[in-house]
């Protein structure tokens, strides 16, 4: 059975009676091995489908490590599971309900490098000062404005700095939308924007989703 091979505090987690928890573990010490054990757990006992289950973690590699030991456990197409990343489970949803996101279905994500050249190349269609305001540390303006879930339209803007970045900030958006096009920063906020203005689609999915884990719930931002 697959609760043989548990340690006492690994099967008080993984049988946990419904309720929200907080898991407490050093590193090594099976947090992903009991995530998954619980979610099997859970689909074995008949509590839960496979498809009211939702699974996030923070790498890739830890994403197609709990695809691979769900498969091996249960007989699933794993591909049909809600198991991945923030920003890979982020993305499946924009894509799914791209029109209400308002961006295309064939969005195009940039990665860090990509994100930097697509500021230069903005900077230099709208003759910016690169000097006085170095792309780098835009991009680091920006991204850290989207983690606390700001727009370029809620940044502070106590002095005339930071009143240039917030316009920088608004061009940037306003070029991105343009091209269809979103950083990784932007997946997890135009997610949580998603969620929170679309009353409809957010109880769709709270009334889906009956159990959520969190792989790593110490690392995600606000």
């Amino acid at each position: 059975m697959m609760l043989d091979s548990l340690n006492p505090e690994q099967r008080a987690a993984v049988t946990l009676e419904p309720q929200h928890a907080l898991v407490l573990a050093g590193a090594g010490s099976g947090k992903t091995r009991v995530l998954i054990t619980r979610m099997a757990w859970l689909i074995q006992t008949s509590q839960a489908s496979p498809f009211s289950l939702l699974a996030v973690t923070f790498t890739n590699k830890a994403s197609r490590e709990m695809l691979t030991r769900m498969s091996s456990m249960l007989p699933l197409d794993p591909r049909g599971l809600w198991i991945g990343t923030f920003h890979g489970l982020c993305n499946r949803l924009l894509r799914t309900h791209h029109r209400d996101a308002g961006l295309p279905q064939t969005f195009q994500i940039l990665d860090t490098a990509d994100q930097l050249a697509a500021l230069k190349r903005m900077f230099k269609a709208n003759s910016l000062d690169d000097e006085k305001f170095p792309p780098r540390d835009v991009q680091r303006f920006i991204n850290g404005a989207k983690e606390e879930g700001k727009r370029s339209s809620h940044v502070d803007t106590d002095d005339s700095y930071h009143r240039r970045l917030a316009e920088i900030y608004r061009l940037y958006e306003e070029q991105c939308q343009r091209e269809g096009v979103c950083d990784f920063a932007e997946l997890l906020l135009r997610c949580f924007e998603l969620l929170r203005d679309n009353a409809p689609l957010r109880e769709h999915y709270q009334r889906r989703f009956r159990h959520i884990l969190v792989d790593e719930f110490q690392d995600p931002n606000t």
